[in-house]
């Protein structure tokens, strides 16, 4: 919704509208005001942007925040859509095909790991879709949470169908977040694996975003948005021997089941 809809949604707020009508109606132009283009705002710019007092604005933002359709920074107090909406959203249209919904089953199967789909929302990946193990020891990634891109398997993968130049914009240099002692810290050493990646299809991470945990994805192309999207799959070390890593890696890259692999373009 453009904000141009959004404000008339505001405007139109009838005065025979009830209290509860009145406060739906607030809490949807307030959620409408999210895009691509503006992922977080302050409460004072939406109350600007739509012309409600900052006080009800406050008290809107508190009980979206409560319900989990926003999530606001402790420290930077930036609010943006919460893991609520993303779970609606990936129930009507996550951007996935029925192929790619049966290999995330059939990888689920095989393996019995969880396996994740995500997209690149700056610089973190985005969970849209996950299938969890039945093991009692694993990562069990909830739909709407999101991961730091830079240090997990499928982050990498995501950020690897971006040009160099769009990913040093967005990250920088560095040092980058440390997650561990292995988490990659900064662009001189982040390139070189996005070009691996690029060569062969398969991200890995091993103990980079969480000790004791190893990651493998794979690209799956454009998602939702026209946003980098990919599939992984995460094991416990304890379960991934090198037998067993590269069983994974042989069914993330077969090319029949993956028609993906090793034929995305990069985005400007």
């Amino acid at each position: 919704m453009e904000l141009t809809e959004t404000v008339a949604v505001q405007n139109d707020i009838s005065p025979t509208d009830t209290g509860g009508a009145k406060t739906l109606r607030r809490g949807l132009a307030i959620l409408s005001l999210f895009s691509a283009e503006r992922p977080v705002l302050m409460q004072a710019e939406i109350a600007e942007l739509l012309g409600i007092p900052l006080p009800t604005v406050g008290r809107l933002c508190r009980t979206l925040s409560l319900d989990h359709y926003l999530e606001q920074d402790a420290r930077t107090r930036q609010l943006r859509l919460g893991p609520q909406i993303m779970r609606l959203a990936g129930r009507s249209n996550t951007g996935l095909t029925e192929d790619t919904r049966r290999w995330m089953g059939r990888l689920n199967a095989t393996f019995d790991e969880d396996v994740n789909i995500a997209i690149l929302d700056g610089t973190q990946a985005l969970y849209l879709d996950a299938i969890p193990s039945t093991k009692v020891l694993s990562t069990q990634t909830a739909v709407g949470s999101r991961a730091l891109a830079h240090c997990t398997a499928i982050g990498k993968s995501l950020l690897s169908q971006l040009d160099d130049r769009v990913v040093l914009d967005r990250l920088g240099t560095g040092p980058y977040e440390g997650r561990t002692a292995h988490t990659i810290r900064r662009w001189e050493e982040l390139q070189p694996e996005l070009e691996r990646i690029r060569a062969t299809g398969i991200s890995r991470s091993i103990d980079e975003y969480e000790e004791g945990l190893s990651g493998f994805a794979t690209p799956l192309g454009t998602g939702p948005g026209g946003a980098p999207m990919a599939l992984s799959i995460a094991v416990p070390n304890a379960r991934c021997s090198p037998e067993r890593a590269e069983e994974i890696v042989r069914a993330l890259t077969d090319p029949i089941q993956n028609p993906n692999h090793l034929g995305d373009k990069h985005h400007d």
